[in-house]
């Protein structure tokens, strides 16, 4: 499956397909790593966009109009809730690997 880029005019799955793409991407390393973050929503110029807490980065894509922003929060913690369990999987069996 190939992610279209989101731009303003991206009809909505393309946008939400890269934000939980990034999501599931950033779980994963974070897991790795051992981190956690935390997503909130937040107005900008042109509707609301899923952010990084600590960092206050949005998500790739375009900001998403209100119908749609709660579901695609909800999508985007799931989606890296996901990639940071597989993620803490993978640090751990390394760990027992290695002794």
């Amino acid at each position: 499956m190939q992610i279209q880029p989101a731009t303003p005019d991206a009809p909505w799955p393309a946008i939400s397909e890269a934000a939980m793409a990034k999501a599931a991407a950033l779980g994963r390393r974070d897991g790795l790593a051992g981190h956690v973050r935390d997503f909130a929503l937040e107005e900008t110029p042109g509707g609301m966009a899923v952010i990084d807490t600590v960092q206050r980065a949005a998500m790739p894509g375009a900001p998403l109009g209100i119908t749609h922003s709660r579901l695609m929060l909800a999508a985007v913690r799931q989606c890296y809730a996901a990639g940071l369990h597989h993620g803490g999987d993978v640090r751990r069996e390394k760990s027992r690997r290695r002794g």
